[in-house]
């Protein structure tokens, strides 16, 4: 069976059109017709049929069009691999999420450009369950989410701290308006219920606003909206990028409230030779 076949289908079934779907891969009508009576000859199914003056897709060939994505999605893959340039270089699949994607990982990458990377945004117990499926090599996190099959290497520390405009000094902590992430921990052996990390000892008084993106929330910070709770090198990497009047600050630390100071870890497969990556990351997070 020819997999040219199958992806020919999967045209017929995305665009529901025998000329169209020929127009997208590049045959005539006549050929997709052709190519579709010899698919279903193969599998022994029928996989069109007439629906009014159009066609409609067989129940069955709706379930080998499913089943065949992923055979193409790799065969397209595969295809890329060798005709790609540069592709003897080595490859680094990561997982993480937006303190480390948007920020130091993209600072890293202007130092570090050895390896060709794709990088995946992953919640904590996400990076863990893409590393376990084999859908990346190493997740970097500071919210270790614990499994039998998973190590985690500590490459540096870091404080985190409040950080707004400087007008938030004047008003007190309980007027603070605070931009929280939406994502909730699913990891109930950590103290920790927030991914900003916010401490159970000193209870937020106004959390006014809820964000996916951590760069939703800087905006509002920068924009004298909000406050945030978030990793110095945070503040400073931004601050680097932005003229003064828009600069966050570290704002007075409110009672109880005690500086937490996180560990950023690469999580990988046990057995998985995380020596070089361990080296270069611990270096780079000294450097923050």
């Amino acid at each position: 069976m020819s997999i040219d076949r199958l992806r020919y289908f999967a045209a017929v079934v995305e665009t529901r059109n025998i000329r169209k779907a020929a127009d997208l891969v590049g045959i005539s009508p006549p050929s997709m017709s052709k190519a579709i009576s010899v698919l279903e000859s193969e599998l022994g199914h029928k996989l069109l049929h007439a629906d009014g003056r159009g066609i409609g897709i067989t129940e069955k060939g709706l379930e080998i069009y499913r089943s065949s994505l992923s055979l193409l999605d790799e065969n397209r893959r595969f295809y890329e691999r060798l005709q790609t340039p540069g592709r003897d270089r080595k490859q680094l699949r990561i997982a993480s999420f937006e303190v480390f994607s948007s920020y130091f990982l993209s600072t890293f990458f202007k130092a570090e450009k050895d390896f060709d990377v794709l990088l995946l945004e992953k919640s904590p117990g996400e990076i863990e369950s893409a590393l376990l499926a084999g859908t990346v090599d190493v997740g970097i996190t500071y919210v270790p989410s614990p499994h039998s099959s998973i190590e985690y290497v500590e490459i540096g520390s870091f404080p985190m701290g409040i950080f707004g405009q400087k007008k938030w000094d004047d008003q007190t902590f309980e007027e603070w308006p605070f931009a929280i992430p939406t994502t909730e921990l699913q990891i109930y052996s950590s103290d920790i219920q927030s991914l900003d990390m916010w401490p159970k000892s000193a209870p937020r008084r106004l959390v006014k606003y809820r964000f996916e993106l951590l760069e939703t929330a800087l905006q509002t910070a920068r924009d004298g909206i909000s406050v945030l709770h978030c990793p110095t090198f945070i503040a400073k990497l931004q601050n680097a990028a932005v003229k003064s009047s828009h600069q966050l600050v570290p704002l007075k630390t409110p009672p109880g409230y005690k500086t937490v100071k996180a560990k950023a870890y690469l999580a990988v497969r046990k057995g998985y030779d995380v020596k070089p990556l361990e080296g270069k990351f611990a270096k780079f997070m000294r450097s923050l």
